[in-house]
């Protein structure tokens, strides 16, 4: 995505007015243009920083304002012998940086609506309609916000309205949108959440028990001191016999638990838990016959469109 460090101030206003849940037609009153002309400016903005559509550009603005906003790293004492540490690997970049970007694709084998799941659809022969693609993809922004720590996402749909609709569609949904609340500090609203999908009478899909032990779970690893806190959750996030999607959840969750509580090498061993998930997925789709990563590539050589035309037409003239 493109960055734009340099941005006019319009746009500026436009992003943090998003991040705030304002609407377009908000957006519009506030700085004294028509709602159409500012569809027209959102779309533009959209498209300049590389995004799709408001959650996104929300996520896009909220790392730039953190990267921005970030302290200078104090220089490290000189070292002769100072060398990149040779157990340097995926939970260590995930402390570094975030879940996601350690995981990499091998991210996409794991959490909700996952490539296990495509591919299961695919063996059924069972085509995804509209509606189905428009709630991955609403589920897998939640898993992606959970992976990179991004807890203001889901107080956003919290504040615009759409925490409370999603749930009502999706418990899973509902249940991604809580742990982010809880994990963010925004427990306030976490409790009216779970309320809300605990409540039967209002026409939402039935949450399981499982489900509301996960909730709990994170919200008492946050609130309460203390590790024996942590335990609940560290029971379902090992539990085998559990969903893998509320497991890996639960993973999620405990990562970050253990990184703001300062336990380093405990949040090192949840990424490792998380990628092992991964890898057990991915040798999952290899024994389905679906190889999603190459094991090998060869490199195109330059004029092989050419020649392949070449050999085409050779071949039709036999």
């Amino acid at each position: 995505m493109n960055d734009m460090a340099m941005m006019d101030p319009r746009s500026e206003r436009m992003l943090e007015l998003l991040a705030e849940g304002a609407s377009a037609r908000v957006i519009a009153k506030k700085l004294g243009y028509s709602e159409g002309t500012m569809r027209v400016y959102l779309h533009n903005l959209y498209r300049a920083i590389g995004v799709r559509n408001k959650t996104e550009a929300v996520i896009w603005h909220m790392n730039r304002v953190r990267r921005a906003t970030a302290p200078a790293p104090a220089a490290p004492a000189p070292s002769p012998a100072a060398t990149v540490p040779a157990g340097y690997g995926l939970a260590d970049m995930a402390l570094a940086e975030d879940l996601y970007t350690a995981l990499g694709v091998m991210g996409s084998f794991v959490g909700p609506y996952g490539q296990l799941w495509e591919a299961g659809l695919r063996l059924k022969g069972t085509p995804m309609d509209g509606n189905t693609v428009a709630q991955r993809a609403q589920s897998r922004l939640l898993w992606r916000a959970l992976l990179k720590g991004e807890f203001a996402y889901a107080k956003m749909l919290y504040d615009d309205g759409a925490a409370e609709r999603t749930a009502a569609q999706s418990p899973m949904d509902g249940v991604s949108i809580v742990c982010l609340l809880t994990l963010g500090g925004y427990s306030a609203a976490a409790a009216r959440l779970v309320a809300t999908l605990g409540d039967k009478r209002k026409g939402a899909l039935a949450i399981g028990g499982r489900e509301m032990a996960l909730m709990r779970a994170v919200g008492e690893a946050v609130d309460a001191r203390g590790d024996a806190a942590i335990t609940p959750l560290y029971e379902l996030a090992a539990d085998k016999g559990r969903s893998p999607v509320l497991k890996q959840l639960a993973i999620a969750a405990l990562f970050h638990v253990y990184r703001m509580r300062k336990h380093p090498d405990a949040a090192r061993q949840a990424a490792d838990a998380l990628w092992t998930e991964a890898e057990a997925a991915r040798q999952q789709l290899e024994a389905m016959g679906i190889r999603p990563l190459p094991r090998e590539a060869t490199l195109p050589a330059p004029g092989l469109r050419e020649a392949t035309a070449l050999l085409r037409k050779a071949a039709l003239a036999r």
